[in-house]
């Protein structure tokens, strides 16, 4: 039986992770996103279908449509609302740290927003990354490489000296928090390290960070650990290994979390993805 997933649904997975990267494959039906703060930069493709995109930033509304093969750079430390329109919508969103890109030229952090473009390279490279997602058995060790060059090729044509200043929680830089609670990073960290290595009491870092993030540090630790499980079912490991791995107590709480978080079954969302 096939999974029924409602409008207006949201579904990714993120595969590989690395240092100072990810990459995140939606799959959806028309759905929308809100970010009060997005972490790192953003490079968005199409690679299958136009799909018509609307995005509200700085109170102003941006309203398009994206060709199959076209792409999107956006910005990081920005808020944005963006709204996808579509049957089917399929996209890679590769995000990655500012300081890849200062690592390469110390003096352009920042990316200039691109809402919809072509650059053959970037499209090809961003193919092989859809190709490889899509595997019924993908390989990580062919990522890296991949992602060093999209990211040397946004450093060459569209870095940028722009970049807004990181905000402070406590003594700590917010990115230097959210690195931790994303990735691998975030099955080994809590909510009471976070808030000491800040510097703040507990609720002083629960209430600031909801306010800057927009979501409880509790609920963003919880959704890491769910989009990692995520990358496993794609991957086709087995429910049971996937949860503890994933952090999870056992099978029973891995799957009453994932089904609240995203309104359907691990099942259903593996089935989804491999259709």
């Amino acid at each position: 039986m096939r999974a029924i997933i409602p409008d207006e649904t949201l579904l990714t997975a993120r595969p590989f992770n690395g240092p100072g990267w990810s990459v995140e494959w939606q799959k959806s039906l028309g759905c929308s996103l809100t970010l009060h703060r997005r972490r790192w930069h953003v490079l968005s493709y199409y690679p299958e279908r136009e799909t018509d995109v609307r995005r509200r930033v700085a109170g102003r509304t941006e309203a398009f449509s994206s060709p199959a093969g076209s792409l999107g750079l956006y910005p990081a430390r920005t808020a944005e609302t963006v709204e996808w329109h579509g049957a089917g919508i399929s996209a890679l969103h590769i995000h990655f740290a500012p300081e890849r890109l200062a690592a390469i030229s110390p003096a352009l952090a920042g990316v200039r927003r691109l809402a919809c473009f072509r650059d053959a390279e970037l499209s090809r490279l961003c193919g092989g990354l859809y190709e490889m997602a899509r595997a019924e058995r993908f390989l990580p060790a062919g990522v890296p490489p991949v992602m060093d060059a999209v990211i040397a090729h946004i450093a060459e044509r569209y870095a940028s000296a722009e970049l807004q200043a990181d905000r402070l929680l406590g003594r700590k830089p917010l990115t230097a928090l959210l690195d931790r609670m994303y990735g691998p990073a975030a099955l080994e960290t809590s909510v009471d390290q976070l808030a000491a290595d800040a510097g703040v009491s507990r609720g002083y870092f629960f209430r600031a960070f909801r306010r800057h993030v927009g979501a409880t540090p509790h609920g963003l630790l919880l959704r890491s650990r769910l989009e990692l499980a995520k990358g496993r079912i794609q991957a086709g490991d087995r429910l049971a290994d996937i949860a503890l791995a994933s952090g999870f107590a056992d099978q029973s709480h891995f799957a009453n979390a994932f089904r609240q978080t995203f309104g359907l079954s691990a099942g259903a969302f593996a089935d989804w993805f491999r259709r």
